[in-house]
């Protein structure tokens, strides 16, 4: 999980206490916790950047913060605090979701390379002239092989980019269907490396 997504997640908890329970004055500050919990949520989505595992917090992060205005403008009732009393329910159950799904369908991502240099990248597609492709159909079909290579690279290079894979959004979806889940699951890093002549 992203840093600020867990800060997400631990600020609609905290504004979910804060709103829910009586508080002592000690700390009725915590009162006025929903707009900076939505402000945290305008902040990841900014930053990192959104995702859908996180859209039920971006969700309670909202209606937390109409929650506390409408607490401003009307103070709650005795007819509004049993709605209120049951709605706290579905309200349990959506932070659950909204911190269970981040945490089971992280964020896929390639740590940053390290190091003093840059990496640079060349791929080759060797045809083996001697040798029949045994799984095609076709008899005049050979043996093929692509191969990718990285290597330390110069620092100021003007040698043109390249992905870390060539085709990530054909990859993307062969990959899905070959683990068996939905393509919007798998998103592939766009990182680029030097590529080499």
């Amino acid at each position: 999980m992203r840093p600020i997504e867990s800060i997400l997640l631990l600020a609609n908890l905290l504004t979910f206490i804060a709103l829910a329970v009586p508080l002592p004055r000690a700390v009725s500050w915590m009162r006025h916790f929903a707009p900076i919990t939505l402000l945290i949520a305008f902040a990841q989505l900014l930053v990192e950047g959104p995702r859908w595992q996180m859209v039920p917090a971006y969700a309670l992060a909202a209606l937390f913060f109409v929650i506390w205005l409408l607490r401003i403008v009307a103070p709650v009732g005795k007819p509004a605090r049993i709605v209120l009393r049951m709605s706290v329910g579905l309200v349990v159950l959506g932070l659950a979701v909204s911190i269970v799904l981040p945490v089971l369908l992280p964020v896929f991502n390639f740590s940053s390379p390290s190091g003093p240099y840059k990496i640079g990248t060349v791929t080759y597609h060797w045809v083996a002239a001697n040798r029949q492709e045994v799984f095609s159909a076709d008899p005049n079909a050979r043996r093929e092989l692509m191969v990718q290579i990285w290597y330390p690279a110069k620092k100021e290079s003007s040698s043109p980019r390249a992905p870390y894979i060539q085709d990530a959004d054909v990859v993307a979806p062969a990959l899905a269907q070959l683990h068996q889940f939905s393509r919007f699951l798998l998103k592939i890093p766009q990182i680029r490396y030097y590529e080499c002549c």
